[in-house]
């Protein structure tokens, strides 16, 4: 019973003792055969706090924690930018009246979608129906006197001088034809691609000029986002660039696109790059002429990447825990660079391919055996050193 007493005293004095130790001093004291001092030793070692303690460290017969190992990856270190920017569609165009007359019929439904081709409004085209028919009349007329000219040359029936000007009214007819089909084709407005109809105040009656606004067309396939940079971050943007955009009235969905244009030159004015960047819209939710907060992050200087639950602390500043070339758990100092969600960049000790404790490093020790890093890239391997 001293002997007990005597075990739990110096543990007490002398060390903390984890979960598993206190299971293996239950052991030794049923034994009855070792000293007490010398269990506690064994059993707990005589390892400080994270970074390294008074003693050597646990021996690879004592407690071994359960930790997830991932390898140190290559990673750059992010600037990213931040700035607004408007969005408008990828094509986008007024259409106006060619000519002046009477409006036959109104075929546009504001905010719906048409086909390129589809007819959107109706001029009448009575006259230009009566010039056409008469020019599709004459035109074979002077196709067969041009070809009997010629072949009346041919066997000196006729002179060249003739069959000259046979060949002359061909022509007259044939472009005689093709101004008549103009005519008519002017007179119905179509829409020139795919896309949405914008709103119009033409009705069916209503006398156009030469000029006249029709409606709008806007192709929202995709969406185009026109933002500036400062002429300082102009040489972190390259064309092919993620970048993502939100409505600046809320912090709602994210929409990913891509640097598409950037400008050949500052503006001296502004001091900024003009950027444009483009958006999918399949869903038709990115509307032409709203504002967005665009934002990209560009590659900086190479730098470590590592998981973010494997940085420990202590006085000496940022740490982690690596396995060294003997198995077992070394510390090595690092500087966070940058800290992107569970990702940290960092500079020090560390580099690419080293295995380091993530989950569970707070219980590591120096000179704890840890597991082999991962096969995988970015994956975890969890596990003890036999």
């Amino acid at each position: 019973m001293k002997r007990s007493l005597g075990l739990f005293a110096g543990l007490g004095a002398g060390a903390v003792v984890g979960a598993g130790a206190a299971v293996l001093a239950f052991l030794f004291l049923g034994d009855g055969a070792q000293e007490p001092g010398r269990e506690a030793s064994a059993i707990a070692g005589r390892d400080g706090p994270a970074g390294g303690g008074a003693g050597r460290g646990v021996r690879r017969g004592g407690y071994v924690p359960v930790v997830a190992m991932a390898t140190a990856e290559r990673g750059a270190i992010g600037r990213t930018i931040e700035v607004i920017g408007q969005a408008r569609s990828l094509r986008s165009v007024a259409i106006v009246s060619e000519v002046t007359g009477l409006v036959e019929e109104v075929a546009i439904a504001p905010g719906k979608r048409v086909k390129a081709g589809e007819m959107l409004l109706q001029i009448d085209d009575a006259e230009q129906q009566v010039l056409l028919t008469r020019a599709r009349a004459e035109f074979p007329i002077a196709e067969q006197n041009a070809a009997r000219y010629i072949d009346l040359a041919t066997d000196e029936a006729a002179s060249a001088l003739e069959a000259e000007q046979a060949k002359n009214s061909l022509s007259a007819a044939r472009a005689q034809l093709r101004a008549a089909q103009v005519a008519v084709a002017q007179r119905k407005i179509i829409a020139p691609f795919d896309g949405i109809a914008g709103l119009t105040d033409v009705e069916a009656g209503d006398y156009l000029r030469a000029g006249d606004p029709v409606t709008t067309l806007d192709d929202t396939s995709s969406i185009i986002i026109a933002f500036a940079v400062p002429q300082e971050a102009a040489g972190f943007i390259d064309i092919g660039q993620p970048v993502t955009a939100r409505l600046t009235s809320s912090a709602g969905q994210a929409y990913e696109g891509l640097i598409t244009a950037v400008d050949s030159r500052v503006d001296t004015d502004s001091r900024s790059l003009n950027v444009e960047a483009q958006f999918e819209n399949p869903d038709g939710r990115l509307i032409p002429g709203a504002v967005f907060t665009v934002e990209t992050t560009a590659e900086g200087e190479p730098a470590v990447s590592l998981p973010g639950l494997a940085i420990q602390w202590d006085r000496a500043g940022a740490y982690v825990w690596r396995r060294g070339r003997d198995g077992v758990a070394e510390r090595a100092s690092v500087v966070i660079l940058q800290r992107t969600d569970d990702i940290v960049l960092v500079e020090g000790d560390v580099k690419v391919g080293d295995a380091i404790a993530v989950e569970g490093a707070d219980r590591v020790r120096r000179g704890v055996p840890l597991p082999a890093s991962p096969a995988a890239s970015g994956s975890l391997s969890v596990g003890a050193a036999e």
